[in-house]
């Protein structure tokens, strides 16, 4: 709708725009039969998502108001238990778009509850931690953040540089609109897959500085020395009961990495010199 008004504002006095102004009308008519489609729903399933999507991102609500640019305490004075007011469609849209989470999922599903699959996807984050602390498993730092970006991460093709230097990232399944950025480097393990590497990537937004999201490919390597790749899973809808979990894995990895850089004559110069 909006593309067809600025046609019409632009177009010359001569010009007749009759035909799209009749798009315009159907386009608006298009809209509402839409947004009253989507706007009977359940309040209680939206507060709860509301609520739970905010303390997971560890953002107030005031925060989320002043972030989604609506007046302060709307969210706060609806999203309540028991109350008969609604947010409008509008916001409802805003809080999908900002949380990166479908309208269906928000106001139809209760994202508190993991899914099957969700569940499944837990108990396997878990095993890799679990056999990355017992030295079952190793790692591999590819890069992309404090060290070099390796030829395994390049060949992602998720990657760019801006002109200062930052590590810019493009997950396919998150808001496009947000400047997404590597948070650490990703590591890599050969351990899960026959020929394939389990890579894990970590990354946030400016947005959401203080919130991590972790990304999880299988990689293959092609005959020219570059790497093909397949999205595993992710930590965000409908995986997010895997956050917790997920961030687990990666400090661990990151602790054994850490000692390992250590070498072995170093550490044994070090200790003796505590004793």
């Amino acid at each position: 709708r909006n593309t067809l008004q600025s046609i019409i504002d632009f177009a010359t006095r001569d010009e007749d725009t009759s035909g799209y102004e009749e798009m315009k009308e159907r386009q608006n008519e298009y809209i509402q039969e839409y947004l009253s489609s989507i706007g009977d729903f359940d309040n209680s399933i939206l507060v709860s998502n509301i609520t739970h999507l905010a303390k997971s991102n560890d953002i107030r609500l005031g925060e989320l108001e002043k972030m989604l640019g609506v007046s302060a305490g709307y969210i706060s004075r609806t999203a309540k238990e028991n109350t008969n007011k609604r947010l409008s469609i509008d916001v409802v849209w805003k809080l999908s778009q900002f949380f990166n989470v479908s309208i269906d999922n928000l106001v139809s599903h209760d994202l508190r509850l993991p899914s099957e699959t969700a569940a499944l996807l837990c108990r396997f984050v878990t095993k890799l931690s679990s056999q990355t602390m017992m030295d079952e498993i190793e790692w591999e730092c590819e890069g992309g953040y404090e060290y070099e970006s390796s030829p395994l991460l390049q060949s992602l093709n998720l990657l760019t540089e801006d002109n200062h230097g930052t590590v810019v990232y493009h997950p396919e399944h998150m808001n496009q609109s947000y400047r997404w950025t590597l948070a650490d480097d990703a590591y890599s393990c050969d351990s899960i897959s026959e020929g394939e590497k389990l890579v894990v990537i970590v990354f946030q937004t400016e947005k959401m500085k203080d919130h991590r999201y972790y990304d999880f490919f299988f990689c293959n390597p092609n005959k020219d020395g570059t790497y093909s790749w397949r999205k595993a899973f992710y930590t965000t809808d409908p995986f997010a009961p895997l956050e917790d979990q997920a961030a687990a894995l990666y400090n661990q990895i990151v602790r054994k990495i850490d000692a390992v850089k250590l070498s072995p004559d170093i550490r044994s110069i070090v200790q003796a010199y505590l004793q």
